[in-house]
């Protein structure tokens, strides 16, 4: 028995001498016009096959990936974020991409045999030493547009039908390329940005470029333009038109209930009533606030379950509305939702049209 652990030390002391020389000496060739050695990216890809399977969980619930406007959502974040490495629909790889090693897999390639929440985990946490990123916010509702796109891809999606979703209206290019999404079509996943103030959006914009305001979608979006076309574009958003909606119907008691919320003082006499900064009718509110008529419910719900639980930031209120959101219960959130979704732009209440 000692002979067999001197042995089986002694091929552990070789191993590790071994290793140290290749790594070293610089003895492994990482040439990518070499390769990898035969077998090696077998065992890579089951590795990572096996290895999102077991961590990808799949959540309560899905959204609608069918939803057209978060499929487009989705497919214009990609053609700025991810097609210059897995192409597009109908579209052959570059030959750069094509030589990587390992290469990247042309999209309609990729999407197979993965389920929604794994290509969720895929599209969050990247691959290691593969090239894949990880997603640049820590929020999970962030990626799902994406996934909506791959999941179209995997049912079909042709190359026109990808040109189609993708094409940006005509107009100066920064602004273009931001009504590309800030559009009424896509209304229940993107805020119209018009009757916004010039110094909130700016704000906005800066907070999504240096991270304090996570959004993997925006943080592509604010990288493109220069900090002088942002501040333009603060400019022009502000000048548009306020939007108008036609909101569904709500209960009267919820829209009683969710006006009671807004005007009453929070439990922290340093936290401000909701109407404090976002003004008594939604539609005048602080330099720094958003305005709120206007704007979807969903997109409303969405940022106060953020604020809720401690995944939005930016701007100088950043920390006050933490502070208001964190005892909100999913009941309260419902009714100011209801709430403000019956404010018309001008402060209007809809309620008992």
């Amino acid at each position: 028995m000692r002979h067999i652990w001197q042995t089986l030390a002694a091929l552990a002391l070789l191993a590790a001498v071994s290793g140290g020389a290749v790594v070293t000496l610089g003895l492994y060739n990482v040439s990518a016009r070499v390769g990898h050695l035969p077998g090696v990216s077998w065992v890579l890809h089951t590795a990572f096959r096996n290895s999102v399977r077991l961590r990808a969980e799949r959540p309560p619930q899905l959204p609608d990936l069918s939803d057209p406007a978060l499929i487009e959502l989705g497919a214009r974040h990609y053609d700025t974020a991810c097609r210059a490495c897995h192409a597009a629909p109908g579209v052959a790889q570059s030959p750069t991409m094509a030589a990587m090693v390992p290469p990247p897999p042309h999209i309609e390639t990729a999407v197979q045999g993965w389920q929604p929440h794994h290509l969720h985990w895929i599209t969050a946490n990247g691959i290691k030493m593969t090239g894949m990123p990880q997603w640049p916010a820590a929020r999970d509702d962030d990626v799902w547009p994406v996934v909506a796109f791959l999941t179209a891809v995997q049912n079909g999606m042709t190359g026109a039908a990808y040109a189609a979703l993708t094409r940006l209206p005509q107009g100066d290019a920064p602004q273009a390329y931001c009504r590309g999404c800030h559009t009424p079509a896509l209304g229940a996943h993107v805020p119209p940005l018009g009757g916004q103030s010039a110094a909130y959006l700016r704000m906005s914009l800066r907070a999504y470029l240096d991270g304090s305001r996570a959004s993997g979608i925006m943080a592509q979006a604010a990288s493109r333009p220069s900090p002088a076309e942002l501040d333009a574009l603060a400019t022009w958003f502000a000048q548009q038109p306020a939007p108008t909606h036609a909101p569904p119907p709500m209960p009267p008691p919820l829209i009683a209930q969710g006006r009671a919320l807004a005007h009453a003082a929070t439990a922290d006499p340093d936290v401000p009533a909701c109407a404090a900064c976002h003004g008594p009718n939604a539609s005048e509110s602080a330099a720094t606030s958003p305005t709120l008529a206007g704007l979807p419910p969903a997109y409303i719900r969405q940022q106060l379950l953020l604020w809720r639980a401690g995944t939005r930031g930016g701007g100088s209120r950043a920390q006050l509305m933490r502070v208001a959101a964190q005892n909100l219960s999913d009941a309260d959130i419902t009714a100011l939702t209801a709430y403000y979704t019956t404010l018309e732009t001008n402060g209007t209440s809809l309620e008992n049209e």
